[in-house]
């Protein structure tokens, strides 16, 4: 996915409120792989600075890590900030 495609998938993960919601825009957009959501994710957060505490963590435990602190909202400080 080039960077033109990925912004208007980015742009609508940001506007998700539930996860209903998102994997919705993950379906409209044609993503399935678990890793391009995790990234998704980093992206549509402004890029935090994640890193997982327990050590190694696989890759559908990294994406609901991510997920629920999506869902939280904290990261929307970030859209001041950019």
């Amino acid at each position: 996915m080039t960077e033109a495609e990925k912004m208007p998938m980015i742009w609508a993960i940001r506007g998700c409120s539930t996860r209903p919601i998102l994997e919705s825009v993950f379906e409209k957009f044609g993503v399935n792989e678990t890793q391009v959501k995790v990234d998704a994710l980093i992206e549509a957060m402004y890029k935090p600075d994640v890193f997982f505490s327990s050590g190694e963590m696989d890759i559908n435990r990294q994406y609901e890590t991510l997920l629920g602190a999506f869902l939280t909202g904290i990261w929307k400080k970030k859209e001041t900030e950019v």
